[in-house]
C-alpha cells in the first residue's frame, strides 16, 4: 500500500500509535495503527461484554489469487488443501521452506468461483508473499495481485452472514450504504477472542468514510492493545514477534488444530473432494515445500517446542522485551513475544517454551509436587496458564509402526 499511516491514527479523535510495545521499531514494514484510542483495558472489557467494536486493519494487506486455475495452483504452494474449497469458505494457510519452518500465514477466503482473497497479516510481509506467489505462476490460468484496500474488522456485529465470505457488503451491517457502501469489496468472517468478526476490504481512499458510516451506528474504536490481548487469548502469533525464524508448525496447536480424525492419526493421502480444515495445516494433502518436516513430526515424533501463553508479574516497574528468554533456574528454555496488558489477566505473552518444561509442569500438576523451577523473563516472574499444560502422550502412527516391525508391541 503507497501510504504506509493508516489515516484513520489521524482521523479518529483519542488514537495514539505509542502504548511501549515497540512495535514500529520490531515490524518497520508494518503500517502505523492506533495501539488504542485513549481507553486500552475499557475498549477490550466493551467487546468482552458484548459491545460491537471497530478494529483499523491497516497493517494487513490484501493479495488476489485469481483465475480458473487459482485455486488448484496455489493449493501445490501451501499447507492448507483448498483445490476443492468452496466459494464463501475461508481457512488459513502456511507457506513453509523447504525444511518445514514457518515463512508466512494468512488467510484464505473464496469469496467467488474464481478468486481467492489472502489475508496477509503485516507480520507476514505481504509483499514478499506476494512477489513468492507471483513468482510461482510460470504457465498457469492465475493472476496474483495487490490492490489498493484497507482492512475494516466490525467486532461483535449486530448480526452474522449466512456464509464465511464473499463480496460487496454483508448482511447485518446496515449503516453503510451510498458511497460508503460502494467502497466495500470483499467481506469475510472468523472469531477474535470469542467474539464474531466480519473483516470488510474497502477502498484504501475511502476507508475514513466507512469508519464514520459505522460508527454513527454506535460501534466503538477498538485499538492493536485490546485486538493484541484478544489474539493472544487465542494463542495466535505473529511471526517475528512471537516466534522465531526457527518455527515449525506443530509448535502452534492452532495451526494443526484437533477438529479432524488426521489432528490425532496418521497422515494420508488426499482425497479429490477434501474441503480445507479449520487449522492452517491439512494433513491430508499432496506434496507443497516443507511437507516432509510435517509429516515426519506428525507421525513419528513431537515438536521440541509449544506455544504457550504466559501470564507475567506486574507489580514491576517493567516487562519482558519481545525475544528475551524464559529461563527456569536459570537456564534458558525458550524465548517470549509481544507483552500486553490483559483487561483480566493483568500482563500476558506468547512464548514459545521447551516440550519438556511443559512435560514437567504437568506431572508437578499430577503429583501436587513444585520439582519444576519457576520460570523468569528479564527478572520477571512467569507462569504457563495451566490450560496450556496439556501432554499428549500417545504413541505417534509411524513410531507405533515401527516398533511393530521391531517387535516391541
Amino acid at each position: 500500500m503507497s501510504q504506509t499511516h493508516s489515516p484513520l491514527a489521524d482521523h479518529v479523535p483519542g488514537a495514539s500509535t505509542e502504548d511501549g510495545s515497540g512495535l514500529d521499531t520490531l515490524r518497520p514494514h508494518l503500517a502505523a495503527t492506533a495501539r488504542h484510542y485513549g481507553r486500552p483495558l475499557i475498549e477490550q472489557s466493551m467487546v468482552d461484554d458484548g459491545d460491537t467494536g471497530l478494529i483499523d486493519g491497516w497493517s494487513h494487506s490484501p493479495i488476489l489469487v485469481t483465475g480458473p486455475e487459482a485455486a488448484t495452483w496455489l493449493n501445490n504452494l501451501i499447507s492448507q488443501k483448498v483445490d476443492a474449497i468452496s466459494v464463501g469458505q475461508t481457512t488459513s494457510g502456511l507457506l513453509l521452506d523447504i525444511q518445514g519452518r514457518v515463512e508466512h500465514a494468512f488467510g484464505i477466503a473464496a469469496v467467488d468461483a474464481d478468486t481467492l482473497l489472502l489475508d496477509a497479516p503485516g507480520d507476514s510481509d505481504p509483499a514478499t508473499l506476494a512477489d513468492f506467489l507471483s513468482k510461482m505462476v510460470f504457465w498457469a490460468q492465475v493472476e496474483v495481485t495487490t490492490p489498493e484496500l484497507a482492512l475494516i474488522s466490525v467486532i461483535n456485529p449486530a448480526s452474522s452472514p449466512a456464509t464465511q465470505a464473499g463480496t460487496g457488503v454483508p448482511d447485518g451491517l446496515d449503516a453503510l450504504d451510498g458511497s460508503a457502501a460502494s467502497s466495500v469489496r470483499y467481506w469475510t468472517t472468523r472469531t477474535l477472542g470469542g467474539h464474531a468478526v466480519t473483516d470488510i476490504w474497502v477502498d484504501a481512499s475511502a476507508v475514513t468514510q466507512v469508519w464514520d458510516a459505522l460508527t454513527s451506528t454506535g460501534a466503538r474504536p477498538v485499538g492493536g492493545w485490546a485486538a493484541d490481548a484478544l489474539r493472544i487469548r487465542d494463542r495466535q502469533p505473529l511471526l517475528g514477534i512471537d516466534t522465531d525464524e526457527r518455527l515449525i508448525p506443530h509448535e502452534v496447536p492452532g495451526f494443526i488444530g484437533g477438529d479432524t480424525p488426521s489432528a490425532h492419526g496418521a497422515t494420508q493421502l488426499a482425497r479429490a473432494d477434501d474441503g480445507p480444515t479449520s487449522s492452517a495445516v491439512h494433513l491430508n494433502k499432496g506434496c507443497y515445500r516443507g511437507q516432509e518436516t510435517v509429516s515426519r513430526v506428525h507421525n513419528l515424533g513431537r515438536p521440541p517446542r509449544q506455544l504457550v501463553v504466559l501470564q507475567l508479574d506486574g507489580s514491576g516497574h517493567s516487562l519482558p522485551e519481545v525475544g528475551a528468554a524464559v529461563t527456569a533456574g536459570g537456564r534458558s528454555v525458550g524465548r517470549i513475544g509481544l507483552t500486553v496488558q490483559d483487561a483480566d489477566e493483568g500482563p500476558i505473552a506468547l512464548a514459545l517454551v521447551k516440550r519438556q518444561v511443559i512435560e514437567k509442569l504437568a506431572a508437578d500438576r499430577e503429583s501436587g509436587e513444585n520439582k519444576t523451577p519457576p520460570l523468569n523473563v528479564d527478572g520477571v516472574d512467569a507462569a504457563v496458564d495451566p490450560d496450556d499444560i496439556v501432554v499428549d502422550n500417545t504413541v505417534r502412527p509411524g513410531r507405533a509402526a515401527v516398533n511393530r516391525l521391531k517387535g516391541k508391541i
